[in-house]
């Protein structure tokens, strides 16, 4: 079995049972302690799970944007081709630094004479040698998903008023409250919202339900929600 698709199985299992020990995955996996705990030892430091006593659990707090760009893909994809449809040549649009707004980039990279802003680095690469004009918010760079956040990058999106801010964040609550883990990206995310004209929520219908610690706004706030056919409609 090769490591990959180990990794896959182990977190397949953690979100089964929260907490393994390092004997249980060997034998669930069929394969020895020694490699379970480099496979361990590997995903720690890519941020896919963290040791706790009495074993590992999976480390969803600070989950890497691209491990996340594999969860419900088929979701986010078909999420990312309705929001592209929304793109017209020429517009200055956002594009924030979550794994659902990343999806869009293939969708637009035929479009023509944009200003397109973004806070993530991965965007604006992806982007690159496109015939629109980027612009990188700048900031303190988070390592894991190559976003940049902080005092710079919220005060930089003052000096744009985008036509369409696209943003994902982590949940939605039947009341309508986007909630999201990360306070410096909530942060910027309300940055973005405040500066433009149109705001799209951009959500996989894992989210729904789902409660974090930070608020982002209420849908009352944004212009469109736009989710995947299995989104429950009571949440929108």
């Amino acid at each position: 079995m090769l490591q990959n698709e180990r990794f896959k199985q182990i977190r397949a299992l953690l979100e089964e049972t929260p907490t393994l020990r390092i004997g249980q995955i060997a034998r669930l996996l069929y394969v020895s302690e020694a490699t379970v705990r480099r496979d361990v030892d590997s995903m720690e430091k890519e941020g896919l799970l963290k040791r706790v006593y009495g074993g590992v659990t999976l480390n969803k707090e600070d989950m890497p944007l691209t491990f996340r760009s594999f969860q419900h893909a088929d979701e986010k994809d078909e999420i990312a081709k309705q929001a592209a449809s929304f793109v017209k040549d020429g517009q200055t649009i956002f594009i924030d630094s979550s794994s659902t707004a990343l999806h869009m980039v293939p969708y637009i990279k035929h479009r023509k004479d944009m200003m397109i802003i973004s806070n993530s680095q991965k965007v604006i690469d992806a982007l690159a040698f496109t015939d629109n004009k980027l612009i990188l918010t700048g900031g303190e760079l988070i390592p894991r998903n190559l976003a940049y956040v902080g005092e710079i990058a919220c005060r930089s999106l003052d000096m744009y008023r985008p036509e369409l801010v696209f943003f994902s964040s982590q949940g939605i609550d039947i009341n309508g409250e986007i909630t999201d883990l990360s306070q410096s990206e909530t942060a910027l995310r309300r940055a973005a919202i405040k500066r433009g004209i149109q705001t799209v929520f951009l959500c996989d219908s894992s989210k729904a339900g789902r409660i974090y610690p930070h608020h982002v706004c209420y849908k009352s706030e944004i212009t469109k929600i736009i989710t995947d056919s299995n989104f429950p409609t009571e949440y929108l």
